[in-house]
């Protein structure tokens, strides 16, 4: 009985094929140029390796979790190397942004009180202006947009709990006398109503 020959065997997460073929014709430096520049990656066939092209373009999430990254690195290193020795404890707004976007992104930041954002954007901006950068930038623009996001929601809180509390009753306990006392006031304020004549 002859044996069937076993499937390929592929890793367990091969990498991503690249779909475009190189330009010019095949053999031409062109195409070997493109081709020489172009990712590769090892991949297990048949107990034997093989360099695969891998596709150059990456998800965007990818490329968001990259750059959130290389933002929180960079800022760590600019918080850790002011010259104060009480640097962190003056950026601590900053350093509160810089945690959040650790644990939720900017998702996280953009739940944060408006002052601690107007502070932590003051801090951001010094950092640049003493060095700047863009990933910097790029934060201080998204946090001026966070902050006044921040202040409209505080602003239209605040007044509604205002309307809700004019809307609320007030009610005091008080003594048999001073309610009779009052109810004597009150009543020498009434107009008294003549009942209607009926006429028989």
């Amino acid at each position: 009985m002859s044996k069937k020959p076993s499937d390929p065997k592929v890793c367990a997460n091969p990498p991503p094929q690249e779909r475009r073929s190189p330009p010019g014709p095949t053999g031409s430096l062109r195409w070997l140029k493109a081709l020489l520049g172009r990712p590769l990656a090892l991949q297990r066939r048949e107990g034997k390796l093989h360099v695969v092209l891998v596709d150059r373009r990456r998800p965007p999430e990818e490329h968001r979790a990259r750059a959130m990254d290389r933002l929180r690195d960079e800022l760590r290193a600019r918080l850790l190397g002011q010259e104060h020795e009480h640097a962190a404890q003056a950026m601590r707004h900053l350093v509160f942004v810089h945690d959040e976007l650790g644990r939720r992104g900017w998702t996280g930041v953009e739940l944060m009180p408006a002052p601690l954002l107007r502070k932590a954007l003051v801090q951001a901006q010094m950092l640049h202006d003493q060095e700047a950068s863009n990933p910097l930038a790029r934060m201080i623009a998204h946090l001026h947009v966070l902050l006044v996001g921040a202040e409209l929601r505080e602003e239209r809180a605040a007044r509604l709990q205002g309307e809700a509390a004019g809307r609320q009753l007030e009610v005091s306990e008080t003594t048999h006398e001073e309610f009779e006392a009052m109810e004597r006031s009150w009543v020498g304020t009434v107009t008294p109503v003549t009942p209607p004549i009926s006429k028989t």
